[in-house]
């Protein structure tokens, strides 16, 4: 099963997330495209500091930490990509219930 924990401020704002034990399925393969595709887009068209671990790309693992956005800073940028990610993620889990597992935590 595919683990992801969603990290907000409590602002509601997601600061981070994590992604781990994937496959190599197809359902895999959607989960890596738009993860990866987020990390790469908050990367490349915004300015926002950030963290990304990924120790072993044999268990599937990315950890992606944005500090500023955990202290309360606004990004429209960077809330509109994880958004989207979040939106697509959902959506392959209500197809595929019994492979991909989303946690959203907010802190209070």
């Amino acid at each position: 099963m595919i683990n992801i924990s969603i990290s907000r401020n409590n602002r509601g704002q997601i600061y981070g997330f994590t992604a781990h034990n994937h496959g190599k399925d197809i359902v895999c393969a959607a989960v890596s495209a738009l993860v990866l595709n987020t990390v790469n887009s908050i990367e490349t068209f915004t300015e926002e500091a950030m963290s990304v671990e990924t120790p072993d790309e044999d268990i599937g693992y990315i950890k992606l930490y944005l500090p500023d956005i955990e202290a309360g800073d606004d990004n429209r940028d960077v809330d509109l990509l994880l958004s989207s990610m979040l939106l697509g993620l959902t959506h392959i889990q209500k197809q595929y219930p019994s492979q991909v597992s989303i946690h959203d935590h907010i802190n209070i």
